[in-house]
């Protein structure tokens, strides 16, 4: 039975590939993969790194051992997994090697790791973005400078602990020393140019030339338009304010405290437009090219 391990990275087009999966799953499966359930309505199996992040190798014991048996019974030969939270693989690599074990143990014969790399500035700007959503307090000038000294960042809120690489070949180099399996970086760019996203991806692993073309002209689901658009700035930013604040920001409360909330965001826009052109030029002076893994 062959693994592969779609692990994002973060806003790199994670979330519409995942649609892709779960809306053709029945398609997919007549051509040997299977992108197994996780959850009544979880589009991405993001529950395995998170439990991966608490140590409960029970949890992945069972589900694992569920998949090979659904696949077996359904006679597929791969099973696909997708989920941006595998990018702590790459920043905790020390993981790998108890995951990749157990999988093995478990029947697993081949292993594939799928990582999408996007630009640094426009991850960075993109990552922002997306955290203003999920309850975390970030300061762009002061994250922009976590990157460029120490090539991640690192956040949490509520029982979650995000880690995110920027610098890419740092930690790609480490990840590769501790895993039996294979890896491949893909460009976001490449990742989203074909008539739908991932499909560079997903054509390597269906495994025969005749299946990969019957594939391509079966009646697909296509998600053609990008998931989990950025929002404007000044959303962002109330966000966030609402994040340190601690409050939920509905549209009466913002309203009726507007002289108050504006200046404060008007504040964080400028500081944003203060410190963004030179901010770029440093992350292109410690980033000067995605990564030689392309």
């Amino acid at each position: 039975m062959k693994l592969v391990i779609h692990m994002g990275l973060h806003k790199t087009g994670s979330t519409s590939f995942q649609n892709f999966l779960y809306l053709n799953k029945k398609t997919l499966l007549d051509f040997g993969v299977i992108y197994p359930d996780i959850d009544q309505d979880a589009k991405s199996h993001w529950m395995i790194p998170y439990q991966l992040l608490r140590n409960n190798w029970g949890y992945l014991e069972d589900y694992f051992k569920r998949a090979l048996s659904v696949a077996k019974q359904q006679n597929a030969n791969t099973i696909l997994i997708s989920a941006e939270g595998f990018e702590i693989m790459l920043t905790e690599s020390f993981r790998v090697s108890r995951f990749e074990n157990l999988l093995i143990s478990l029947g697993f014969i081949e292993i594939h790791w799928e990582c999408v790399l996007r630009k640094q500035w426009d991850s960075f700007n993109s990552l922002y973005a997306e955290m203003s959503k999920h309850k975390i307090c970030l300061n762009y000038a002061s994250a922009g400078e976590e990157i460029i000294n120490f090539g991640e960042i690192s956040m949490g809120n509520n029982g979650f602990r995000y880690r995110f690489a920027f610098d890419y070949d740092s930690y790609i180099e480490k990840f590769l020393k501790e895993i039996i399996g294979s890896f491949t970086a893909i460009s976001f760019e490449k990742f989203i140019a074909s008539d739908f996203i991932g499909k560079e991806l997903l054509y390597k692993h269906i495994d025969f030339v005749e299946d990969k073309k019957n594939f391509w002209e079966s009646e697909l689901n296509l998600v053609k338009e990008m998931q989990n658009i950025r929002r404007d700035d000044n959303t962002i930013e109330i966000d966030y304010l609402a994040n340190f604040l601690g409050i939920s920001m509905t549209n009466d409360f913002f309203e009726k405290n507007q002289s108050t909330f504006i200046p404060i965001i008007q504040n964080r826009l400028g500081m944003i437009d203060f410190v963004s052109k030179n901010l770029k030029k440093r992350f292109m002076e410690r980033f000067p090219q995605t990564s030689n893994f392309l």
